[in-house]
Protein backbone atom coordinates (compact mmCIF):
# COMPACT_ATOMS: atom_id res chain seq x y z
CA UNK A 1 0.00 0.00 0.00
CA UNK A 2 1.09 3.30 -0.99
CA UNK A 3 1.26 6.26 1.50
CA UNK A 4 1.27 9.97 0.50
CA UNK A 5 2.09 12.61 2.71
CA UNK A 6 -0.44 15.27 2.47
CA UNK A 7 1.40 19.42 3.00
CA UNK A 8 -0.58 21.56 5.51
CA UNK A 9 -2.70 23.14 2.29
CA UNK A 10 -3.75 19.72 1.47
CA UNK A 11 -4.53 19.09 4.84
CA UNK A 12 -6.75 22.02 5.08
CA UNK A 13 -8.56 21.33 1.33
CA UNK A 14 -8.80 18.14 2.53
CA UNK A 15 -10.57 18.77 6.18
CA UNK A 16 -12.80 21.45 4.89
CA UNK A 17 -13.79 19.06 1.85
CA UNK A 18 -15.06 16.53 3.86
CA UNK A 19 -16.19 18.76 6.95
CA UNK A 20 -18.05 21.25 4.05
CA UNK A 21 -19.71 17.72 2.20
CA UNK A 22 -20.76 16.45 5.70
CA UNK A 23 -22.86 19.56 6.70
CA UNK A 24 -24.15 19.68 3.31
CA UNK A 25 -25.58 16.55 3.61
CA UNK A 26 -27.23 17.37 7.26
CA UNK A 27 -28.53 20.54 5.93
CA UNK A 28 -28.09 22.38 2.83
CA UNK A 29 -29.39 25.68 3.81
CA UNK A 30 -27.03 26.34 7.19
CA UNK A 31 -24.02 24.63 5.24
CA UNK A 32 -24.57 27.43 2.58
CA UNK A 33 -24.18 30.31 5.33
CA UNK A 34 -21.58 28.98 7.04
CA UNK A 35 -19.11 28.40 4.53
CA UNK A 36 -20.14 31.02 1.87
CA UNK A 37 -21.19 28.81 -0.97
CA UNK A 38 -23.55 28.89 -3.77
CA UNK A 39 -25.83 26.51 -4.15
CA UNK A 40 -24.36 24.70 -7.27
CA UNK A 41 -21.48 24.54 -5.42
CA UNK A 42 -23.01 23.18 -2.20
CA UNK A 43 -24.93 20.29 -4.70
CA UNK A 44 -21.47 19.90 -6.59
CA UNK A 45 -19.80 19.65 -2.87
CA UNK A 46 -22.21 16.85 -1.49
CA UNK A 47 -22.15 14.56 -3.85
CA UNK A 48 -18.01 13.67 -3.52
CA UNK A 49 -17.30 10.68 -2.19
CA UNK A 50 -14.11 10.37 0.00
CA UNK A 51 -11.93 8.77 -2.54
CA UNK A 52 -13.28 11.60 -4.96
CA UNK A 53 -12.14 14.46 -2.08
CA UNK A 54 -8.53 12.43 -1.58
CA UNK A 55 -8.03 12.29 -5.60
CA UNK A 56 -8.49 15.82 -5.67
CA UNK A 57 -6.94 17.35 -2.64
CA UNK A 58 -3.43 14.92 -3.65
CA UNK A 59 -4.16 16.83 -7.34
CA UNK A 60 -4.87 20.32 -6.33
CA UNK A 61 -1.24 20.20 -4.73
CA UNK A 62 -0.82 23.46 -2.02
CA UNK A 63 -3.62 25.56 -3.54
CA UNK A 64 -5.91 26.80 -1.55
CA UNK A 65 -9.49 26.03 -2.17
CA UNK A 66 -11.34 27.84 0.89
CA UNK A 67 -12.81 30.06 1.56
CA UNK A 68 -14.62 28.82 -1.78
CA UNK A 69 -13.09 30.28 -4.91
CA UNK A 70 -15.64 31.47 -7.77
CA UNK A 71 -14.34 28.58 -9.90
CA UNK A 72 -14.08 25.97 -7.67
CA UNK A 73 -16.66 23.52 -9.49
CA UNK A 74 -15.15 24.39 -12.58
CA UNK A 75 -11.63 23.02 -11.14
CA UNK A 76 -12.93 20.39 -9.55
CA UNK A 77 -14.37 19.31 -12.63
CA UNK A 78 -11.53 19.62 -14.34
CA UNK A 79 -9.27 16.01 -14.84
CA UNK A 80 -7.82 14.99 -11.69
CA UNK A 81 -4.20 15.20 -13.13
CA UNK A 82 -5.08 18.98 -14.71
CA UNK A 83 -6.35 20.00 -11.78
CA UNK A 84 -3.18 21.29 -9.88
CA UNK A 85 -1.62 23.25 -13.23
CA UNK A 86 -5.08 24.93 -13.93
CA UNK A 87 -5.17 26.23 -10.35
CA UNK A 88 -1.79 27.84 -9.97
CA UNK A 89 -2.24 29.47 -13.38
CA UNK A 90 -5.71 30.98 -12.36
CA UNK A 91 -5.35 32.93 -9.20
CA UNK A 92 -8.77 33.05 -7.27
CA UNK A 93 -10.73 35.63 -8.13
CA UNK A 94 -12.68 38.32 -6.00
CA UNK A 95 -16.39 37.36 -5.17
CA UNK A 96 -17.41 41.00 -4.82
CA UNK A 97 -18.16 42.98 -8.24
CA UNK A 98 -16.29 46.39 -9.35
CA UNK A 99 -19.61 48.31 -8.36
CA UNK A 100 -19.96 46.84 -4.67
CA UNK A 101 -16.30 47.88 -4.44
CA UNK A 102 -16.83 51.22 -5.42
CA UNK A 103 -20.12 51.26 -2.98
CA UNK A 104 -18.15 49.67 0.22
CA UNK A 105 -14.97 51.52 -0.34
CA UNK A 106 -13.64 49.05 2.36
CA UNK A 107 -14.10 46.14 0.60
CA UNK A 108 -12.35 47.17 -1.78
CA UNK A 109 -8.60 45.17 -1.98
CA UNK A 110 -5.77 47.10 -0.54
CA UNK A 111 -3.28 48.28 -3.16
Amino acid sequence: MSHIQFSDVQLLNLSMLITTRDSIKHDLVSACCKFGLQADQAGFLGKLSIDQILVIVANIGDECLFPPRRDLISLLELPTPLSGPITSVHPPQQWLPAVSQKTYPACAPSR
